[in-house]
């Protein structure tokens, strides 16, 4: 009797399709962790699914937190440099101005 073939490494320890999804404070937007360029970034979009686009540009070692400030207008996320272990607090301003784009 043969043995089952092994699952492959990337699909045990590679990068998930999407995780940590989060509603808007308003219940109109999306967002969660997923890949971008093979790093794990920030995506937005609607509720209703079909538009979301990446909002942060990680090229490093990748965003493994993030969440909603209570205002709805803002998102949140830690990162550290370089395993570094000194976590920061980021933050995002969803909306027009100059701090905007999201």
């Amino acid at each position: 009797m043969a043995l089952p073939p092994l699952i492959p490494r990337d699909v045990l320890f590679g990068n998930p399709e999407r995780f940590s999804p989060r509603l808007s404070p308003d219940g109109s937007q999306l967002a969660y962790i997923a890949p971008s360029s093979g790093v794990l970034n920030v995506w937005v979009g609607s509720a209703s699914g079909g538009d979301a686009r990446v909002v942060t540009d990680d090229r490093d070692r990748g965003i493994r937190w993030f969440d909603w400030a209570h205002n709805g207008r803002h998102l949140l996320y830690i990162q550290d440099k370089g395993g570094d272990e000194n976590w920061r607090l980021y933050t995002l301003r969803r909306g027009p101005g100059p701090a905007g784009g999201v």
